[in-house]
């Protein structure tokens, strides 16, 4: 089997075993006909190849996409959707099999994403910062967190979590039972935890230098 064969069966296996997916559930969330990837995984060596058409469509679903340059100078990439505040709350109030489908639904349907290297789970997603709370601690107005939701990476003290209000993003160092920002402004108050709405685990911050 050649290097490019190879790379797409370890790519696809690799997605299917992480996330829990058949070939089938993998293709009707894609938006492509199931055999283009059975016949491929029934015998990699020799059946057909997955069109480009075909592994992008996969690929913007599964958050990932094949590594055909060396895998020990390139990490796996993993992408994630950048969700706005309306996204984000009706995320929340998922259970996990529905919020997995969202956050897919939301990476085929074109929302802009994030790219990470490093592993993140199903229901991983990214916010925009709009407030200072954090700016003190180097988390700044319209950097881009990617979170993970409390039930998967639960928070330990001094992380960082975001929360989401009427309209705002805001980062606080966790401090049970309370929130605390990390602020030059005075404005910016602790927050008890049983009264925010937490919307995950802050695990990458990304910024744009330059729009």
């Amino acid at each position: 089997m050649d290097d490019t064969r190879r790379a797409i069966l370890r790519w696809m296996t690799g997605v299917m075993e992480a996330r829990g997916w058949s070939a089938g559930a993998w293709a009707r969330l894609a938006g492509v006909t199931a055999t283009n990837l059975t016949r491929f995984l029934r015998d990699p060596a020799r059946g057909s190849v997955p069109s480009a058409e075909t592994l992008g469509r996969l690929a913007r679903v599964a958050g990932s996409e094949p590594r055909f340059l060396d895998e020990t100078a390139y990490p796996p990439v993993s992408r994630v959707p950048l969700l706005t505040v309306e996204q984000v709350r009706a995320f929340l109030g998922l259970g996990k099999r529905a919020g997995e489908a969202f956050i897919a639904s939301a990476l085929r349907d074109g929302s802009r994403s994030i790219a990470v290297d490093r592993p993140a789970s199903r229901r991983a997603f990214a916010l925009t910062i709009a407030s200072k709370s954090l700016n003190a601690a180097g988390v700044l107005p319209d950097d881009c967190v990617v979170l993970e939701p409390t039930d998967v990476l639960e928070p330990r003290a001094g992380d960082v979590v975001v929360t989401v209000g009427n309209g705002t993003v805001c980062g606080y160092r966790f401090f049970p039972p309370q929130l605390l920002p990390v602020s030059t402004d005075p404005e910016c108050r602790p927050t008890a935890i049983d009264e925010a709405n937490v919307a995950g685990v802050a695990v990458h911050v990304m910024r744009a230098l330059r729009i």
